[in-house]
Formats: C-alpha cells, sequence, structure tokens
C-alpha cells in the first residue's frame, strides 16, 4: 500500500506496511523515502489522518538530511565531501600517488590513487576499503560481545555484512549466522554495541517478548538511548 504525501521535498510516496505490531511505526530514510509500519485491522482513513498530522516533522527530518546528505550516504568519493566512520566525521581527500592506499585519521580519510580523475576507480576503491575494514571492525565487537551468550552454550556465529535497507542487524537462528548493516560502521561505538548486542540475545529468545528485553536491560541499561542515537544519526522515525 501506498500514499503520496505532499512534502517539503515535492510529493514522496509513503511505503505502508500492514504487520503484526501493535503501535504505528513511522521512519524517515536518508534518501528521503518514507515508511509506516501499521497494526493488522488499522483503517486507512485512521493511517492517512496519521501521515497529514506528522507532515511538519516529516518535514523537519527530510530537511535534516538534506543538510548532511554527504555525511549519510557518498553517491561518489571526491576532495571536498566527508563521509562518517564511528561516529566521527571525517574529510576526504584523493591524492595522486603511484599505489593506492587509504588512511584514516580523526579528521581526514586520504584517499592515494593513481588515477584519481577516474570517478568508477575511486569509488571502487573506497568500497572495496571499506567492505574490508567495516568487515574487520564489526567481527571485533562480536567477538567482544560474545562471551555474554558464550556462557549459555551458544556458539560463535558466523558473521555477514551487507548492504541492508531498513535493517542494522538481523540472525538466523537456523544457519547460526548474524547479518550486520555495510552501513552500520558510520554509527558511534555505543549503538554498534547495542545493535551486536541484540542480534546475539536472538540465539537465547527468538522474540521481542519479555524475557529478551529483561536480558537486554540487565546487560545494557541504556540500550534505549543507544538504539535512539542510532536512529537519530542515520534513520529517523516515531
Amino acid at each position: 500500500m501506498e500514499y503520496i504525501l505532499h512534502t517539503c521535498r515535492g510529493d514522496l510516496s509513503v511505503e505502508i506496511s500492514i504487520k503484526d505490531v501493535k503501535s504505528l511505526r513511522l521512519k524517515v530514510f536518508p534518501d528521503a523515502k518514507i515508511k509506516l509500519s501499521a497494526p493488522l485491522g488499522t483503517p486507512e482513513r485512521f493511517i492517512i489522518d496519521f501521515l497529514n498530522q506528522k507532515r511538519p516533522w516529516i518535514d523537519k527530518q527530510l530537511s535534516a538530511f538534506s543538510q548532511t546528505t554527504a555525511v549519510e550516504k557518498e553517491h561518489f568519493i571526491r576532495s571536498g565531501t566527508s563521509t562518517r566512520i564511528l561516529g566521527r566525521q571525517l574529510a576526504i581527500k584523493v591524492i595522486p600517488s603511484t599505489r593506492k592506499q587509504i588512511i584514516r585519521d580523526d579528521r581526514w580519510l586520504l584517499i592515494y590513487t593513481p588515477v584519481p580523475n577516474d570517478q568508477d576507480d575511486v569509488d571502487r576503491q573506497f568500497t572495496n576499503w571499506w567492505q574490508k575494514k567495516s568487515k574487520q571492525y564489526l567481527l571485533q565487537q562480536l567477538e567482544k560481545m560474545y562471551p555474554v551468550v558464550q556462557k549459555y552454550g551458544v556458539p560463535m556465529p558466523d558473521l555477514r555484512v551487507k548492504k541492508m535497507q531498513t535493517l542494522w542487524g538481523s540472525c538466523s537462528r537456523r544457519y547460526h549466522v548474524i547479518n550486520l548493516n555495510y552501513y552500520l560502521y558510520k554509527a558511534p561505538v555505543a549503538c554498534v554495541e547495542y545493535v551486536i548486542l541484540h542480534e546475539l540475545l536472538h540465539f537465547l529468545y527468538s522474540r521481542h517478548d519479555k524475557n529478551f528485553y529483561e536480558m537486554l536491560t540487565i546487560i545494557m541499561p541504556d540500550w534505549q538511548e543507544r538504539r535512539r542515537l542510532l536512529d537519530y544519526e542515520i534513520v529517523l522515525g516515531v
């Protein structure tokens, strides 16, 4: 189901999903996608009224993303743009060199390349570097958090890092795999820890029930603040 909503960015389509959820959940994404989850049986008129009521809020989030596009989602990599790694904004500089290399410090992401004017090649170099570094870091964090469930006899899960549209993480109890979003490497460390712990606990509790949240709260009392920060940093939702 879709609904066309007039916003500060023009007429945008709202993707509406009817799910087994307890309340309406509205999210705005950096690429101006808008998604709404609604409980089963919610009247269509109620959904439309809700979206129109939330239009000022949606405009505010769209405006916030339009001011940070270079940070949130790189369309292509060049000197003068920026990216975010583990919550820190870094300026990008492409530098002519005899060999390819990417160096990161507290302020800069320096991309050395023999072909600085070949945009496709620079993009591929950045993507390959990001895939390697994000996988290394997320695996380190998974290994650090794993003892929380290891003591309950849960084997170490495999890790896959891939681009996902709406989820920061997911897990397969059947195949014993945790999937983490490629873009999670942008988020602050506290948020990364929350996502990994959340997925690990699903090997103990398959559903988001009382036991799941009680365990999550015992291990990470500030998990709600971490989740809020994650949604605010990359995806804005109510």
